[in-house]
């Protein structure tokens, strides 16, 4: 497949990247800066300079594509980018070349709101967002809507749960406050439960989709959710910090977040029930089960990465 990536330099957009160039795909990776560029081509594939909001930049590269995968994203105008970026990637495969092409969008486990104790699979509805992506369940719309349209477009997304692995990520932050100042830090008191995948198993789960050419909603989660506390404990233990944990006070997590302080606090137990259909099992264990390799992992990436950025 020739497949055409936004965010390609990014924390999974690059394992995406690795993971679809080792299985023999033709990758072409959009990145917006020359050392992030450099990022796409340690993985494997072609770079390309683009600006997500700027479709000249990248429409006419990207509808030469089999497969167009969105897992750019832009923090400085993230709603505006984002549509930005789908309404590209829609009209690049509405083309004459790209009649039948396979669009991926990359969403996110927090459109879900609050699911509280009971399992929530890819039927479950994303009509109670967490404020911070309330944009987000339009903009799958957008895409999902692409069907009946005269063509055999078709279209995925993909709402990645809590994702580590490497030195980035949101559970890395309780690795370096572990480390840093004793404590794993989490936000409130930590009985609300996350969702996680490792970051390599993701980038699986995105390429059995480009290889099954899989439409519809996926769920990227291990199927393990475990309380945050737990997750700190874990993180603190592997740090060497005895299991110490510091509960943020939500308002002073506000402060230091914003928006997506509440968002960590979001109580979800979430699973993929479609999954399977593309023959996906996460290969890495509960992060409670393997927070040591994870650890080790995050200090390796730490010494080795490029500077961060998406």
């Amino acid at each position: 497949m020739r497949v055409f990536m936004t965010g390609a330099s990014g924390y999974v957009g690059s394992a995406v990247a690795r993971e679809l160039v080792r299985a023999g795909h033709e990758v072409t990776g959009m990145h917006h800066s020359p050392d992030t560029g450099e990022r796409v081509r340690a993985a494997g594939a072609e770079p390309v300079r683009g600006d997500l909001v700027d479709p000249e930049t990248y429409a006419e590269v990207a509808a030469g594509h089999d497969v167009l995968v969105h897992l750019g994203f832009d923090y400085g105008a993230p709603v505006e980018a984002d549509l930005a970026a789908v309404d590209t990637l829609i009209e690049a495969a509405r083309s004459h070349m790209m009649r039948d092409a396979h669009i991926i969008y990359t969403s996110g486990c927090w459109v879900l709101g609050e699911t509280g104790g009971k399992p929530a699979d890819e039927n479950y509805k994303a009509d109670h967002p967490a404020p911070v992506v309330a944009w987000r369940p339009a903009h799958e719309e957008r895409v999902l809507g692409m069907t009946g349209e005269g063509s055999n477009l078709t279209p995925t997304v993909v709402r990645p749960g809590m994702v580590y692995g490497g030195d980035r990520g949101l559970v890395t932050t309780m690795f370096a406050s572990a480390a840093d100042a004793g404590a794993a830090e989490h936000v409130g008191d930590g009985e609300n439960r996350w969702s996680l995948v490792h970051r390599n198993d993701l980038a699986t789960l995105y390429r059995l989709i480009v290889e099954a050419r899989a439409g519809g909603i996926f769920h990227g989660v291990d199927g393990r959710p475990m309380r945050v506390l737990d997750v700190a404990r874990a993180a603190s233990e592997a740090a060497g910090a005895g299991g110490e944990t510091r509960s943020v006070p939500v308002g002073e997590a506000r402060e230091r977040l914003g928006p997506v302080a509440d968002a960590l606090l979001l109580d979800q137990t979430l699973v993929t029930r479609r999954g399977g259909e593309v023959g996906w099992k996460p290969a890495h264990p509960s992060f409670v089960e393997g927070a040591g390799a994870a650890w080790r992992e995050y200090r390796l990436a730490g010494r080795d990465a490029a500077p961060s950025g998406p």
